[in-house]
């Protein structure tokens, strides 16, 4: 058993109060001779006294909320380790270029936050966590079971925030939350954006090698943005002229790494493409569920309301001659 608020026993010599503190309810008389013994009303001021004394201690020591241990509990499930990294520049508050009804298109983040919250809630036994990246990496979520949290990350990573998109800080963030938890079946980083700003050549470097030595598979899904190049696109630029998403691209396949792109231009091509990765990433893993050990402060907060009601039971027991 575990106390998470040690220092409440400390208020434990209160309980001694009912047995030092004197009541002075009733009459006064001159000579107590006059008075018949009354046992009942002696053992039920002592009960009183004993129960007020429970009762404090059972206060005192839900102050001190005592807990069970936490229990680890080994899982076995088809799924992933999975880091969702998402583009949290401006520009993923644009829409879609439209789509061939002629309809207004859905706005980027609106249809990433909704497709990616699907993909969540279909795999049930995936370890997932997240992270956000603008001028920066923006710590989401570490790798966890926990879906509440996920989806609360999901949610401050498809908000909007600066007009910038540095890749390579939130892929490294990404790539360190792996070191903070046990290598079980498939890890994969899923990486979102609808641009690729320079990665240079120290980063490059780090990030391989860390990429490498995790053996991370790698999945892009580029949100193209309206006229802008394919990243498959086979026409050839000059060196100083290849856009950042091409030269990202032949970046991850120079890995050797299992890496798989996809292109979206429309909220049906980026269902599409999560579809695809769920397919991709299914395999037998083993994760440890951490159960919280029972708090034992509700079963003192029970007793202590039963007490009381018994003193004020007592309290108000009347004998009328």
């Amino acid at each position: 058993m575990e106390i998470l608020n040690p220092w409440a026993f400390a208020l434990l010599p209160i309980a001694l109060l009912p047995f030092w503190l004197k009541g002075h309810q009733g009459k006064m008389y001159t000579w107590l001779e006059m008075l018949p013994e009354d046992l009942l009303s002696d053992r039920l001021n002592l009960a009183v006294k004993v129960i007020t004394a429970l009762l404090l201690v059972t206060i005192v020591i839900a102050l001190a909320s005592p807990r069970g241990h936490d229990e680890k509990i080994q899982r076995t499930g088809k799924g992933a380790q999975t880091v969702m990294v998402i583009d949290r520049s401006v520009s993923m508050d644009h829409p879609f270029a439209g789509d061939s009804s002629g309809n207004a298109a859905e706005i980027k983040s609106d249809a990433a936050r909704r497709i990616i919250t699907q993909f969540i809630d279909s795999r049930p036994v995936d370890m997932m966590g997240v992270v956000g990246f603008t001028n920066s990496a923006l710590y989401g979520i570490k790798i966890t079971t926990n879906r509440d949290a996920i989806h609360a990350a999901i949610l401050a990573a498809t908000s909007p925030s600066l007009n910038q998109t540095n890749i390579g800080a939130g892929l490294t963030e990404a790539v360190g939350l792996f070191d903070k938890i046990q290598s079980s079946g498939s890890r994969a980083i899923i990486l979102l954006s609808d641009g690729a700003g320079k990665l240079s050549p120290r980063v490059k470097f780090l990030l391989s090698e860390r990429l490498k030595s995790r053996g991370l598979s790698i999945y892009w899904i580029m949100l193209r943005e309206p006229g802008e190049p394919s990243i498959f696109s086979k026409e050839e630029y000059e060196e100083t002229r290849v856009p950042n998403s091409i030269v990202l691209h032949k970046y991850f396949q120079s890995l050797g790494l299992k890496y798989k792109a996809y292109e979206a231009d429309n909220p049906e091509t980026l269902q599409s493409a999560i579809s695809d990765i769920d397919a991709r990433e299914k395999k037998a893993i083993k994760y440890n569920e951490t159960i919280a050990g029972y708090d034992y402060s509700r079963l003192f907060i029970i007793i202590a309301f039963v007490l009381g009601l018994f003193i004020v039971a007592i309290k108000n027991l009347r004998v009328y001659a």
